[in-house]
């Protein structure tokens, strides 16, 4: 004798309708795909649940009052005819004129700041000063020069037999 076996695949075609409605509800595009591949359903049924679904968007997703039309009044403008208008709240009854300074050009005037000349001083190779060109220290054409700057680096002091430029000056 066979045995006969009861059917039971209501009850898992059931659990998985339910499953696709529900990610339908929460999850509208898991659903859609759920429900266009795994779902036993018409294609009409389909096609009607997609629209359904688009629809109920559209109503969500559109705003449903117009935003509120702004005043003109309120502020006063101090320069001539503005190219654009002016929006903003109405201005307290007991208020006074404001008046605004707004300059029409500014004027930058930019102006190069000489360099200095470099002072030349003359400097002998082991020697503790530095001297001016008319020094009898120096030998013309073979004492090195040296700006007045390099020689104080170097440490080289001021000679005191000759005119020679003073790390004070210039």
């Amino acid at each position: 004798m066979a045995k006969t076996r009861l059917k039971r695949p209501t009850l898992r075609k059931h659990s998985r309708n339910l499953g696709i409605v529900l990610r339908l509800i929460f999850c509208f595009p898991l659903g859609l795909y759920a429900m266009w591949t795994r779902a036993p359903w018409s294609k009409w049924a389909k096609i009607a649940v997609s629209a359904l679904v688009a629809a109920v968007l559209v109503v969500i997703l559109t705003p449903s009052t117009n935003p509120p039309e702004r005043q003109i009044g309120g502020i006063v403008t101090v320069d001539g005819d503005p190219a654009y208008t002016l929006l903003g709240p109405e201005a307290p009854e007991d208020r006074g004129k404001i008046e605004i300074y707004t300059p029409r050009r500014t004027a930058i005037i930019v102006e190069a700041t000489p360099t200095p000349a470099p002072i030349i001083v003359y400097c002998n190779p082991g020697g503790q000063y530095y001297h001016s060109e008319d020094c009898v220290h120096v030998q013309k054409g073979e004492t090195p020069q040296a700006t007045l700057e390099q020689a104080l680096k170097a440490g080289y002091r001021q000679c005191p037999e000759c005119d020679a430029p003073s790390e004070l000056e210039g």
